[in-house]
């Protein structure tokens, strides 16, 4: 299991410990940096047993939907778990990723048999770092595939670990948590890199300032939140498609690799206060069907990075853009949702 514990260096230099031409840290940074923690291997529940992973999700969810909102890093696990897809499991993947064109995309297959496991191990990342989920938000995924397809169809079990890597503050109130996974076969090879980052919002001043400083990380957010859309759709060379999800394929993507939907806590400000907002689409939905739309236009998606700015409804008609090797996903008003590139 040696193999599985070791990390390949991050390719991505805006969230890189330091970032690109940083200047040293000082050892009050290193003091606040995660330490190396034990891995602690868990049993999570059966997949094919519906009711237990659902379970197993809400007994992370609740509390950390409660809990007091803080920041302790040092306190982060660091925690793996072996799992074996079964073959009703593979059968469901297989749907949800190839029923529109009969075949099932490797490169996501991979990740759907793990994405309900990389969900639960997160959150207890997250619970140990002592958030609030309800200030949690997901602003950029990043993937790496470092295996052929042949390996990843003959793959029968995942070895999956997750840790928290760095946390950076970005405002007086905000700071970014890095999540780093990796997904090893039985032997120990590294099959695949996912990087998550997470803004935390409305911490206490006093547990804001725990956290690292780095001006680059820092300005490389704020310039991600201020990005608006850069493909002309008329424009030559670009392709463009329509995605309709509803929020029974959420709820499909949902049953099978986490994140459910969630109702807001309160109406839009054009709404009446009976009424509620459509269900929040999983970012890894829309994740999943991005890479769908760009394997069929005969894109490498094996290294696929993508951030979200916006919130997409169920039941919308959300746009794709693809030029080059960058995309955008807009809401039916032209708005962008989320944008990246391979």
């Amino acid at each position: 299991m040696a193999a599985l514990l070791r990390r390949i260096a991050t390719v991505d230099h805006a969230f890189a410990k330091g970032g690109r031409g940083a200047p040293a840290a000082s050892r009050d940074d290193a003091a606040r940096e995660p330490q190396a923690a034990p891995v602690q291997w868990l049993a999570l529940p059966d997949p094919d047993r519906r009711l237990r992973l659902p379970l197993q999700r809400w007994r992370i969810l609740l509390p950390a939907l409660c809990r007091a909102h803080r920041l302790q890093v040092q306190r982060c696990g660091h925690y793996a778990c072996r799992i074996a897809p079964s073959l009703a499991q593979r059968a469901r993947v297989a749907d949800l990723c190839g029923r529109r064109r009969g075949e099932p995309a490797v490169a996501s297959s991979l990740l759907l048999h793990a994405q309900g496991v990389i969900d639960l191990l997160q959150a207890r990342v997250l619970a140990d770092l002592g958030v609030n989920a309800r200030h949690l938000r997901l602003l950029r995924h990043r993937t790496r595939m470092l295996a052929s397809e042949t390996a990843l169809l003959g793959l029968a079990q995942q070895d999956i670990d997750c840790c928290l890597a760095r946390v950076v503050r970005v405002g007086p109130t905000e700071v970014v948590a890095l999540l780093q996974t990796g997904i090893a076969d039985e032997g120990g090879t590294l099959l695949a890199q996912v990087e998550d980052v997470f803004v935390v919002r409305e911490l206490p001043v006093a547990f804001a300032v725990q956290a690292n400083e780095d001006d680059l990380l820092r300005r490389a957010v704020s310039r991600m939140r201020r990005r608006t859309r850069e493909i002309d759709a008329a424009a030559a060379g670009v392709r463009q498609c329509r995605l309709g999800v509803t929020a029974a394929d959420g709820r499909r993507f949902a049953a099978l690799a986490g994140g459910p939907l969630r109702l807001p806590r309160r109406p839009c400000a054009d709404m009446g206060w009976w009424q509620l907002r459509a269900a929040a689409l999983a970012p890894m939905h829309l994740r999943h069907r991005v890479a769908q739309e760009l394997a069929a236009w005969g894109l490498d998606a094996s290294s696929l990075q993508m951030t979200f700015v916006g919130r997409a409804a169920a039941g919308q008609a959300l746009q794709l853009l693809q030029q080059g090797r960058a995309f955008e996903l807009l809401d039916a008003r032209g708005r962008l949702l989320a944008f990246g590139g391979t």
